[in-house]
This record gives structure tokens, C-alpha cells and sequence, in this order.
């Protein structure tokens, strides 16, 4: 079909972007913590790696939580709201 356009509107999708948040500082600073554990002992390795791990699960959690939300304030069309 020569000469046929599309004369429907683009769908525009709002663009996401995520919540600002400190974790990714504070995982550098656990992995600069751990880091000088390998220099300077077991204890900063240690301190450093707990560091990571506590921030990367209350990160995975707030994101998770942020999604959630997300979903429930849009209505995602599956059943009623809550």
C-alpha cells in the first residue's frame, strides 16, 4: 500500500527512574573497607563484607518495596487494587 501512514498518535510511556538513594555509597565505602582488610587484617575484611551485605539487601528490599508501591498506584489491570 503506497502512500499509507499510520495516522495514530505514538503511545508515550512515562520514563522510570528510580528513587534516589545512598546505597551505592555505602557499598563503596564497604568495599573500600574490605579492600584495606586485605591489607591491614581480618576484622576490616570482615567489617567491609558485612557492610556489603546488610546494604545490598536493604537496597534489593527498598526497591522491591518501590515497585510494589509503583504497581499499586498505577493499577497493573490484575483485579482490584489494594
Amino acid at each position: 500500500m503506497a502512500g499509507h501512514q499510520d495516522t495514530r498518535a505514538p503511545v508515550e510511556r512515562e520514563i522510570h527512574v528510580p528513587q534516589s538513594s545512598l546505597s551505592p555509597a555505602i557499598i563503596g565505602l564497604g568495599v573500600t573497607i574490605l579492600a584495606f582488610g586485605v591489607l591491614f587484617g581480618l576484622w576490616l575484611i570482615l567489617l567491609g563484607g558485612a557492610i556489603i551485605i546488610t546494604d545490598v539487601a536493604t537496597w534489593l528490599i527498598d526497591d522491591a518495596r518501590a515497585m510494589v508501591s509503583a504497581q499499586r498506584s498505577e493499577g497493573d489491570g490484575h483485579g482490584a487494587q489494594h
